[in-house]
């Protein structure tokens, strides 16, 4: 059981301090340091000082209680030294020396007890307390102590980890003391907080960064410069430094500093300044109104405590009350809203608890009016109830409400949302580096060789852009300059990016669009809805056959084809079991005509088939030219177009293409390590292995819901036919809707796909496990009876 501090363990607390006459403080400064001038005598809690202005120089002599534990001031002194040594732009105090060169020495006092003596440089200013608390004042204090910490970081020392009243590690020895306190109704919420605190968070707080730290920036240790008003003149008084976690000290500052109503903005500033400096980690902001509370909390204790005691009344005097004021407000603005504030200042997501313990429950409905105003209402949202999400990890992603969603959806972050190897990566590289191509460093390289490395032989170079569909823009381009050909193929409903050339390729969402003369659909090779299905044959050649017919419409309007196009998925047109042989019979016509395979591998690529790194090699056809688009950075806007080097090159010459930042080093660092984290985790392996469980395990409904009429993909990219009869076959394209809104409902994410929106598309990221199919079972299957 932890033990209470008692008085009698804190001697130097009820001891006056040291009571030297003025005269014999002016002989020992000139007998021990060889320092004269005038001297003024400075507040102190439990030492005597004097500020001493020399002739030149202005110090500070401390005379310290008797009952001070040496070590601790050796303590203090070596971690001055410490700073001077490793940052001397640190403004904290020097310490000077004796003139036998050491750190202080021993006097004997009036009573006849030794006191410590030492001598230290004196830092001009006004006292932060008495100075107006400006949010550039506020954020340059966060900066100055995040500095000073920064220069502590190395720091050791025995006595580090001494027995000191206000550490708030000290919290359970405090907590018998709330006894103290004579109001009942008060007595009781701190009671409260603190044993939540000491029992849910003071164990958590392990696991932070912990260091010798200055501890008690307040409005008498923090001086001001008397030219400029918001800059920091210095950080003085380290009677209470102590070894704790870090993110005390900015808590400590902002509970002693910003005792008023208006704190929110205030702290914000203040951690904001020290984030800068000395970048936080998540666990440290989200704890950060916990540590403000309890500085707090045990400063009012610690008052009653003292203020107990005979000759205690009166123990600093108003600071009690405003510490209790301070307490209150912060419980009243409650722990989601100042957490989510300096979780913003410090460019964090919102915080997101784990599924069941509530959350900031924003208003969505506002969110979604300013986003209206914002972005326009043509930018559609996916599901009747939009998802509000604040953050992802792996497969899944947190909402604003606390709830989590599995997203068996999103293949942009191919190997999970937030995947750390690949954060790290970006942030890393963006903190070195970041630029154009028009210079020489290695990640572009790096990355370029790894990718073609990839690749079946003959392919050997890149070009980097920072979208699929630029990438697509790019291919095509380059297919119509190598052939000298105009024409397109591109199967119907295909869609393949944005830019106006891509555009006009895409045949998606549009029945009755007109595509320009230079652009042929194919008929969708799909064996269920298609056309020609079982029993009709050599599906492959009868699929394929439709390549003949346009090529030859194209050369009866003198157009031959530059490129044929093409998703290996097939994913817009519902995932179809694309009959063996039909992709390479396609692309053997499309050559024989003049024109090249681009094989648009956004979708399908890096590994998700299961079985190839590549779609298209899955059908057995190399294609001449790949384009790979956000997948290929977890998100990050990157795209690629991978070829021979002689039509690379002979495009480049021609075109003198330039993307400013395609290819730039955080890119092509997150290309990188999403390529690591694929190796590493084995996650073509388990696409293979999830995906067929998956589908299994769907084919497991269909005894129970007529609904489903065909189930088919590979890997991590599956296609769920509904229908609204399976002899029929008619697209069950509204019930389809509703399915995927009620998953949604029901934690689960996936999307609609095919000409009808009647297909479920279920495409994960790729760290989608076999442990999560048995949720999105369970979704579907409701949804599915829901209807």
């Amino acid at each position: 059981m932890t033990e209470p501090f008692s008085q009698q363990g804190l001697k130097f607390l009820d001891r006056n301090p040291p009571a030297f006459a003025m005269d014999s403080v002016q002989t020992m400064a000139q007998h021990l340091f060889g320092v004269e001038g005038d001297f003024k005598s400075l507040n102190s809690e439990r030492d005597q000082n004097f500020r001493l202005a020399a002739r030149d120089s202005r110090f500070v002599l401390k005379i310290s209680n008797v009952d001070e534990d040496p070590a601790v001031v050796d303590l203090q002194t070596k971690g001055l030294q410490h700073v001077a040594r490793v940052d001397p732009t640190v403004p904290v105090p020097r310490v000077v020396t004796t003139k036998s060169g050491q750190a202080w020495a021993h006097v004997e006092g009036p009573d006849g007890a030794m006191h410590m003596v030492r001598l230290l440089t004196y830092l001009p200013g006004t006292p932060l307390g008495e100075t107006s608390l400006t949010p550039a004042l506020l954020r340059n204090l966060g900066g100055g102590l995040a500095r000073l910490d920064k220069a502590l970081r190395g720091f050791t020392h025995p006595a580090a980890r001494h027995e000191l009243l206000w550490d708030l590690q000290q919290a359970p020895r405090l907590r018998p003391h709330t006894a103290s306190i004579v109001d009942k109704a008060e007595r009781a919420t701190l009671e409260k907080w603190l044993d939540g605190f000491i029992d849910d968070v003071l164990p958590g707080l392990a696991r932070l960064r912990g260091q010798v730290i200055h501890h008690d920036a307040n409005g008498n240790n923090v001086v001001i410069s008397p030219d400029e008003p918001n800059e920091i003149a210095g950080v003085i008084d380290f009677g209470d430094m102590i070894h704790s976690f870090m993110i005390a000290d900015p808590a400590v500052s902002a509970a002693d500093l910003l005792m008023g109503e208006d704190m929110l903005e205030p702290m914000g500033d203040l951690i904001a300044g020290f984030d800068s400096v000395l970048p936080l980690e998540e666990e440290e902001v989200d704890c950060l109104f916990d540590l403000v509370v309890a500085r707090c909390a045990l400063s009012i204790v610690i008052l009653a405590w003292r203020n107990a005691a005979p000759d205690g009344p009166g123990y600093l005097e108003g600071y009690g009350p405003r510490a209790l004021a301070a307490m209150e407000h912060l419980l009243t603005m409650g722990r989601a809203k100042v957490r989510a504030h300096f979780r913003k200042v410090c460019r964090f997501a919102p915080f997101c608890p784990q599924p069941g313990d509530g959350g900031l429950n924003e208003d969505s409905a506002s969110l979604l009016e300013r986003r209206h105003h914002a972005l326009g209402k043509a930018l559609s949202l996916s599901y009747d109830q939009p998802v509000h999400v604040v953050r992802g990890e792996g497969p899944w992603l947190f909402c604003a409400d606390g709830s989590r969603l599995l997203d068996a959806y999103n293949n942009v972050p191919q190997v999970g949302h937030a995947h750390p190897h690949v954060v790290r990566a970006i942030a890393r590289q963006a903190a070195a580096l970041n630029t154009n191509t028009r210079y020489l460093f290695d990640k572009v390289v790096d990355y370029a060789e790894r990718l073609v490395a990839t690749l079946p032989e003959g392919f050997e170079a890149c070009q980097f852009v920072n979208s699929g569909s630029e990438a697509n823009d790019v291919a095509l381009r380059m297919a119509r300059l190598v052939t000298g050909n105009q024409g397109v193929l591109v199967v119907e409903n295909a869609y393949h990016g944005i830019t106006a050339s891509v555009d006009e390729v895409n045949l998606y969402g549009r029945p009755d669009w007109v595509p320009p003369p230079y652009v042929r659909g194919l008929v969708a090779p799909d064996p269920y809805r298609g056309p020609f299905r079982e029993g009709d044959g050599d599906l492959a050649a009868r699929y394929a056959a439709d390549a003949d017919r346009a090529i030859a419409e194209l050369a009866a309007a003198g157009i031959k084809p530059a490129a044929l196009m093409i998703d290996s998925g097939f994913t817009s047109n519902g995932v179809p079991e694309v009959p063996e042989g039909y992709l390479a019979s396609v692309a053997e016509k499309v050559r024989a005509a003049g024109g090249v395979v681009i094989a648009d591998e956004v979708q399908v690529g890096f590994a998700r088939s299961g079985s190839h790194f590549w779609g298209i090699l899955t059908h057995g056809v190399v294609p001449d030219i790949v384009t790979l688009g956000k997948p290929i950075g977890n998100g990050y806007p990157i795209g690629a177009v991978i070829t021979r080097r002689d039509t690379l090159e002979h495009f480049g010459d021609v075109t003198e293409l330039f993307s400013t930042f395609g290819g730039n080093p955080v890119g092509c660092a997150a290309g990188l390590a999403v390529l690591d984290v694929i190796e590493r985790e084995g996650l073509m392996e388990n696409a293979a292995v999830t995906g067929a469980h998956l589908r299994d395990e769907i084919r497991g409904l269909m005894d129970r819901h007529v609904w489903i009429g065909d189930v088919r993909g590979w890997g991590l990219l599956i296609g769920l036919d509904l229908v609204r009869s399976r002899q029929g076959r008619e697209p069950a394209s509204d019930e389809a809707k509703r399915v995927i809104n009620h998953m949604r409902q029901n934690g689960v994410l996936v999307g609609r796909e095919g000409p009808h929106y009647n297909v479920l598309k279920i495409r994960p990221p790729l760290a989608f496990q076999k442990q999560h199919v048995a949720p999105f079972i369970e979704a579907l299957d409701k949804a599915l009876s829901a209807l």
